[in-house]
């Protein structure tokens, strides 16, 4: 049964009157992403069992889903005024956790929720709210749970009354990873001297809090995955022995790290199979993820489905087939159970209009200054080229644009634009040296690589050199303010969502776990090395910004705190300069799908106005 707090009209009442592209974004749909881990988990002990997020409601809410008999059964969990971003689950299925912060802040406590009756407890009422570093339910309603706390890390452990106590803290930034099948040992990834690019690993003993393995490479990204069920001991992680990201195998008794050998070429993700027996991988080549099977007995790889989208979360089931949440650029996501003839049965069926679809992205290729810079296209159907043109740079830095769904991008393509994304250096799924190479001259690669690529579409006829502008959120926000910035005659208009603005009131303002990713990405504090930052901050260059703009942010964001974006709004005025300006009652996100449609509305509308089709 679906229970909905908003009425039954958020996608089911759909009229003609209205425009193609809010019927898309109002119809219900399941989550890509969540800023407190994935966007789907399942129970581990019923198979068929788990928890979601979706815009069934018409925002962001947490909903439990039994897929035993297919399609599954929603149960809404949540219903929250400003929605919900994290969620999990326990093993046996009884208990949904949900994470409390105050309209977007990301500062608060789990809360348990008894799928039986509905009652709440709120887990460690006797410590301070905090950032959420991951959490792993146990057995009666207990939890293993991570808090990012002033410039460190805690594991605590939650009781089932909400009491609990702190058995572990790490002096730099930290996230929980798993908790071993008995409870006994918690997996954590550590930023060793702060280091947020390249992680190392921990197993705390979570009876005392002592560290009993560790395992950090120097200059290497190794990320953890999982114990291997029933086993403590054997450590499931992925790290990068020469530049691509594959998975191996840690023995935390004898230190020996081993890689899985692979007849794959891509970035490869990995997750065990219940029974330990077998690893379930995913490889990434140009922003398109294909899954496999690997049997450890034989070593032999099998393909279980060929590249087409991006699998945003996978989980292989007792019986052999796969849960999979997919999408690709032309079609929404969705929970599927990939069977052993290779049919993807759908598990999930919201109720409503489903949303249209969109149009397919194709790669583009351009010689950039570094190698190759790889892009996605997508292009009006009823349009000739050349074509008026957005780029749509990527939040992040240390994340990519895969050839998934978006629907404020399809919205773009129904008005006419050209839509170009650029995986820049900086993004991931291109090896560690490609991530690696943002360091210090940060916000300058970057529009290094998506001119690259500018140039080679207008060459071949495909962008108008007169009709770009450019827009993003996050990181992506950021990047729109530089390019007006440092190339003030090639864009027609820019609309930053969230932006960086200005690195040294931005670093006054941050959490300490967002000045540790930043010292991490420039190779030094602000300071240590002030000019790095000023040369890499937006507002150094209002003085030249010809362009119109339009700007958002969040008054409650963590990440892009509103003080340094209203400097720069004011800076740009105090200039004669153009610029919309919403400060908004939110958090880095638009999770109420009245206001994000209000939100691109106003985008649609300033770009159509700056920058005609």
């Amino acid at each position: 049964m679906v229970v909905s707090d908003r009425g039954d009209c958020q996608g089911a009442c759909m009229i003609d009157s209205i425009p193609v592209w809010q019927q898309r974004m109002r119809a219900p749909q399941l989550l890509s992403f969540s800023l407190l881990g994935p966007p789907v988990a399942w129970a581990d002990d019923r198979p068929d069992r788990g928890v979601l997020l979706s815009t069934l409601g018409g925002r962001v809410e947490v909903f439990a889903f039994d897929a035993s008999e297919p399609p599954a059964t929603l149960t809404q969990i949540t219903r929250r005024p400003q929605g919900t971003i994290g969620a999990a689950i326990s093993r046996d299925a009884k208990w949904v956790f949900w994470f409390d912060d105050h309209s977007g802040d990301e500062v608060g406590r789990w809360v348990r929720h008894d799928v039986s009756d509905g009652s709440e407890v709120t887990l460690l009422q006797d410590l301070n709210r905090s950032y959420s570093a991951g959490i792993k339910p146990g057995a009666n309603g207990a939890a293993v749970i991570g808090r990012l706390v002033d410039a460190g890390f805690e594991l605590a452990l939650a009781d089932p009354d909400g009491s609990g106590h702190v058995v572990h803290t790490v002096d730099e930034p930290a996230n929980l990873v798993d908790v071993s099948s008995d409870h006994s040992h918690a997996l954590i990834g550590y930023a060793p001297d702060g280091d947020w690019l390249h992680m190392g690993l921990r197993v705390v003993r979570l009876s005392d809090g002592v560290v009993v393995a560790e395992l950090a490479l120097a200059g290497k990204d190794v990320q953890g995955v999982a114990f291997r069920p029933g086993d403590d001991t054997y450590v499931l992680v992925t790290h990068e022995p020469d530049d691509r990201v594959v998975p191996a195998f840690w023995n935390t008794t004898s230190g020996v790290l081993d890689n899985v050998a692979l007849p794959l070429v891509g970035d490869v993700a990995a997750k065990w199979y219940p029974d330990g027996g077998s690893l379930l991988l995913i490889e990434l080549i140009d922003a398109r993820q294909s899954l496999h099977r690997l049997d450890l007995d034989t070593n032999a790889t099998t393909t279980l489905r060929e590249a087409d989208g991006v699998i945003l979360a996978a989980s292989a089931r007792p019986d052999g087939s796969v849960h999979l949440l997919h999408s690709r650029s032309d079609r929404p996501v969705s929970l599927g159970c990939l069977k052993a003839n290779g049919q993807v049965e759908e598990l999930v069926v919201l109720p409503g209009e489903r949303p249209p679809h969109s149009v397919r992205a194709r790669d583009v290729r351009a010689s950039g200054p570094a190698g190759e810079v790889h892009a996605l296209l997508q292009v009006p159907p009823d349009r000739d080229p050349p074509y008026a043109t957005l780029f749509v740079p990527h939040g992040g830095p240390t994340a990519q644009d895969f050839d998934g769904w978006n629907d404020s991008l399809a919205a773009y393509v129904d008005h006419g634009y050209a839509v170009v994304r650029v995986n820049y250096r900086g993004s991931t799924g291109y090896g560690a040296k490609w991530r690696d190479a943002l360091t210090r001259r940060v916000g300058y690669i970057e529009m290094e690589d998506i001119a690259a690529v500018r140039d080679l579409l207008e060459n071949d006829g495909i962008v108008d050199p007169e009709r770009v502008s450019i827009t993003g959120g996050s990181w992506g926000g950021y990047l729109s303010l530089m390019a007006v910035g440092l190339q003030p005659e090639r864009w027609r208009s820019a609309a930053a969502l969230v932006p960086v603005a200005d690195w040294f009131t931005m670093t006054e303002d941050s959490p300490p776990f967002m000045q540790a990713y930043d010292r991490s990405l420039f190779g030094a504090s602000i300071t240590d090395e002030p000019d790095w930052y000023r040369v890499a901050s937006p507002i150094t260059y209002v003085d030249d910004v010809v362009a119109p703009l339009f700007i958002s942010a969040g008054e409650n964001d963590p990440r892009c705190p509103v003080r340094q974006i209203d400097l720069y709004v004011e800076a740009i005025k105090a200039r004669g300069g153009q610029v919309q300006y919403d400060r908004l009652d939110t958090g880095h996100g638009l999770f109420d799908i009245d206001v994000r449609v209000h939100e691109v509305g106003r985008i649609l509308d300033f770009i159509t106005s700056t920058n005609p089709v």
